[in-house]
């Protein structure tokens, strides 16, 4: 695992434009520094329909709020060992069933989990691969075979350089 840490709800939105896909889970307190944790929420959630949120706050009055972004959970300070376990596994079995749902990929900017229907394909340059979707190109260290293994039969072979999706 690894962890991040922001002060600000401002900081989170900015670090997320230039590394996006990178976080599973996201653990947002109400009151923060500059926009509180729920507008957070409602603009992490419009750039990312997956990223697992979960609220963990002494405010127990903004527990409607948290739904309304799609929250898995909400955990009340002081905080309950056996409730944060809890949402933490149902995070795990959210994770788990994404992850069937998703090409993950490292390369020098970071980790990365891109959603399969967001991927419209993928072209190998030497020992590159490089997996393209409407918004960006990333390139990682791979082989076009060990990749058409991975995302199964969605994708097709259209050249010896390039995996398209059907």
């Amino acid at each position: 695992c690894v962890f991040f840490d922001f002060s600000s709800g401002d900081g989170l939105l900015k670090w997320l434009e230039s590394h996006p896909g990178e976080l599973d889970v996201l653990f947002l307190d109400i009151e923060m520094g500059g926009i509180n944790g729920v507008e957070t929420a409602k603009q992490v959630r419009a750039a990312d329909d997956k990223l697992i949120l979960i609220f963990v706050t002494g405010f127990a009055d903004f527990v409607f709020d948290g739904y309304f972004v799609g929250a898995l959970g909400y955990v009340v300070k002081p905080i309950d060992i056996q409730k944060l376990e809890e949402v933490m596994m149902n995070a795990l079995g959210v994770l788990q069933r994404q992850s069937f749902q998703s090409f993950s990929l490292s390369n020098s900017e970071g980790k990365y989990k891109i959603p399969i229907n967001k991927i419209l394909y993928f072209y190998s340059d030497r020992r590159q691969v490089v997996l393209v979707t409407a918004q960006k190109e990333y390139h990682f260290y791979g082989k076009l075979d060990a990749v058409a293994g991975e995302v199964g039969a969605g994708f097709v072979r259209i050249h010896q350089r390039y995996l398209a999706f059907r």
